[in-house]
């Protein structure tokens, strides 16, 4: 066990997933203390509120970030000796695509509310954040460099002054208003944090390249428009139930959603570090490359049936302690929440694949069938159903997006079948390394 962690400490991808792990660990344990106490004082219907504009908010953040993060790293990797003009000028782009995405999303709320300025203000400070979340394309650099403890270390900053902060407005009883600039608050922290020490660390000046820009939004823009449709199918259920049954069912609906997703920061911490990893395997080895890939998909997979399992044994215990009695209603969506999870963070793992194969055109037409179906299935199941319908919608369009719709397409259907011999694949991976262990038992 000692020479384990010894050599966990040695090997970069270990120690920088280790760094990310920690981070959401402490963010869920957050979010089950403060997160949970603010829903709780907040009550189903102000809770909802916030997550009403918060969805609003969240439909334009395809807008903000025009898919960039999805392939910085790949373009810092392909270019080492120009990634100051490809960071600087991505930057940029981003920074100018929120201020739109701000716009749009305050346009957007007056519009389907008018008659609601508490909404508005709510949306507004939400909004805020968005134009502000520039900063976080230097997690790509930070990434690219195994240095993620500082991206780290910012966020457990961020996240920790926002804990004291809904603390100090439990204490002074303080109106929904004031949570809801919590988000904001965050991102100035960690901002702040992750500007200081990329600009004290980096071995590089920032530029500006219009040809770099070019060529960014050349590979990008594709995630747009496939950001976009997730935005719908992820955020639609919220917005539609709000304007449909009303903000104490988006509550119950948050709550829910918040707990089914508590666990993602595992398979998401494998992942973001597994990117580099992979993708340098695709240069070198082929064979290489798709065993550590399917390795990836059947981890990801084992994760969520176990903690799918787990959800629908202990799901309204979590729900009762969390949240308290007022959000009972939320027990049944969670229980089929949980499983939409899994399906997201394959469709996660599946970007790798997709920059790695240079696919990322077909990104947009898997996640338009998904945002295309969850909105339809919205439309037909919330009003007969309410909340649990809107759960069936996420969880069927997750599972049209991960899976289904890159069936659709020949250049596609190579990853439905990677993913579906990884469950081979990693099962003889698990016998071999349970027939070792059994081996040295004896």
């Amino acid at each position: 066990m000692l020479d384990f962690l010894r050599k966990s400490r040695n090997n970069r991808f270990i120690n920088n997933t280790n760094w990310l792990i920690f981070q959401n660990i402490y963010s869920m344990g957050l979010s089950l203390v403060v997160g949970a106490l603010s829903a709780r004082y907040l009550g189903p219907s102000n809770y909802g509120l916030i997550g009403y504009g918060a969805s609003l908010v969240n439909l334009f953040t395809a807008i903000s970030q025009l898919g960039i993060d999805n392939v910085l790293l790949n373009e810092m990797m392909k270019h080492p000796e120009k990634k100051g003009h490809v960071m600087g000028t991505a930057l940029c782009m981003r920074a100018c695509s929120s201020v739109v995405s701000l716009i749009c999303a305050m346009f957007l709320v007056i519009l389907i509310e008018p008659g609601n300025p508490v909404l508005w203000f709510i949306t507004g400070i939400q909004a805020f954040a968005i134009a502000l979340r520039t900063y976080e394309l230097l997690n790509e650099w930070f990434l690219s460099e195994m240095k993620s403890k500082y991206y780290v270390m910012a966020n457990i900053c961020g996240q920790t002054v926002v804990g004291i902060w809904k603390i100090v407005l439990l204490i002074l009883q303080a109106s929904v208003v004031w949570f809801a600039a919590s988000t904001t608050i965050q991102v100035f922290v960690c901002g702040g944090i992750v500007i200081t020490v990329f600009l004290f660390t980096r071995d590089f000046k920032l530029g500006f390249s219009w040809q770099y820009a070019k060529d960014i939004f050349d590979q990008s823009r594709h995630y747009v428009l496939a950001g976009l449709a997730i935005a719908l199918y992820t955020q639609m259920d919220r917005v539609m139930l709000g304007k449909m049954m009303g903000e104490k069912e988006v509550g119950w609906y948050t709550a829910a959603m918040t707990v089914a997703m508590l666990w993602e920061f595992i398979p998401q911490a494998i992942i973001n570090s597994s990117r580099v990893v992979i993708l340098e395997k695709k240069k070198l080895d082929e064979t290489e490359y798709s065993d550590k890939l399917q390795l990836l998909l059947f981890v990801i997979s084992v994760l969520g049936i176990l903690v799918g399992a787990a959800v629908q044994i202990f799901g309204k215990l979590a729900v009762r302690i969390l949240y308290g009695k007022e959000y009972m209603a939320a027990v049944p969506v969670l229980k089929l929440l949980i499983w939409s999870t899994t399906f997201a963070m394959i469709g996660v793992a599946r970007n790798i694949w997709s920059v790695a194969e240079e696919k990322n055109q077909y990104s947009k037409n898997y996640t338009i069938c998904g945002g295309i179906f969850n909105l339809v299935s919205n439309a037909v199941t919330i009003p007969i159903w309410g909340i649990f319908g809107a759960a069936v919608s996420t969880l069927g369009a997750q599972i049209v997006v991960a899976l289904l719709s890159p069936m659709l397409w020949k250049e596609t259907r190579p990853f439905v079948r990677l993913y579906t011999t990884s469950w081979k694949k990693g099962a003889g991976y698990l016998k071999t390394v349970l027939k070792k262990r059994s081996s040295k038992q004896l």
